[in-house]
């Protein structure tokens, strides 16, 4: 089935191939006349629901402009350099230690730790790959279709207490966030991992994919600050992901996203599909 779906992803219609993907990685019918669960809701979203500024914001260049002109230019990690191409990068002045994305998609990201055993023959290689890739095609999420193709260099970071960086990623749902997503093991052989809390911090027992972290990662000081960064940047989306990062007391700007995972790797145990898209309500002048 995958095989398949990369086969014939550009020529398939957009619901058809959302349709072929949702009954791949949730073996059951996708219900877009009346979607009851998150990723149900998202795949809706995905196909027709409709915002330019969502391509903006989805940037990850363009949301740092974003950012300055609304007033949270304070929140952005430093930016080492942008470019059109990785020909373009002199890794001879960059610092020891930085973080190369694309700016056009999700999980195209090179975290170097220390830059004299970075294959940089191998990274040249693979940036060229992001840069010839449209993400769209990947599970049509609208919002990447027409962003530029371009690399940016930011500043490494790290929560030294845990030898990692640690990912608040705000659920927001018309302007109020209210789930959180804390993510770990970003440097782990294990991979991604994901605690789940209410805006008390009170734990949520859901997990995406994999279960949760073993981590004992308190509520940090900048909590109440986070949520109020969280509000002010979801506004006017019926859903919209903030993500944000607290370092020694300061916040951090991560990204922001409208369809985590691509819809596609859902909540366990089962009844959390229905929990997190009972919030997700979706505008009934556009429903199909």
């Amino acid at each position: 089935m995958r095989r398949l779906l990369r086969g014939i992803s550009r020529v398939l219609p957009d619901a058809a191939y959302v349709h072929l993907l949702y009954l791949k990685t949730h073996g059951r019918i996708l219900n877009l006349r009346r979607p009851r669960t998150f990723d149900e809701k998202l795949q809706w979203y995905k196909l027709y629901y409709r915002d330019p500024l969502m391509a903006t914001l989805s940037d990850k260049y363009e949301v740092r402009r974003y950012l300055e002109t609304t007033g949270h230019g304070g929140l952005l990690n430093e930016l080492h350099g942008v470019y059109d191409s990785p020909d373009e990068i002199d890794l001879s002045v960059l610092p020891e230690q930085f973080v190369l994305k694309a700016t056009h998609g999700s999980g195209m990201n090179i975290i170097c730790r220390d830059r004299r055993s970075l294959d940089w023959e191998k990274s040249r290689g693979l940036m060229k790959r992001w840069l010839k890739t449209n993400f769209f095609y990947t599970g049509r999420q609208w919002a990447y279709k027409n962003i530029k193709p371009r690399l940016i260099c930011e500043k490494y970071l790290e929560n030294e207490e845990f030898h990692e960086l640690i990912d608040y990623k705000f659920y927001c749902y018309h302007g109020r966030p209210q789930v959180l997503f804390v993510c770990t093991g970003r440097f782990q052989e294990a991979g991604l991992r994901y605690n789940a809390y209410d805006m008390r911090w009170n734990r949520i027992h859901a997990c995406k994919g994999k279960p949760g972290s073993e981590l004992d990662i308190e509520k940090p000081d900048t909590f109440d600050a986070m949520i109020a960064v969280a509000r002010d940047l979801c506004r006017d989306f019926p859903f919209i992901r903030v993500d944000l990062y607290s370092i020694r007391g300061k916040i951090t700007f991560g990204e922001l996203t409208f369809y985590p995972d691509n819809g596609v790797i859902p909540f366990t145990p089962d009844k959390y599909n229905y929990y997190f898209g009972d919030f997700f309500l979706l505008p009934e002048k556009m429903r199909t």
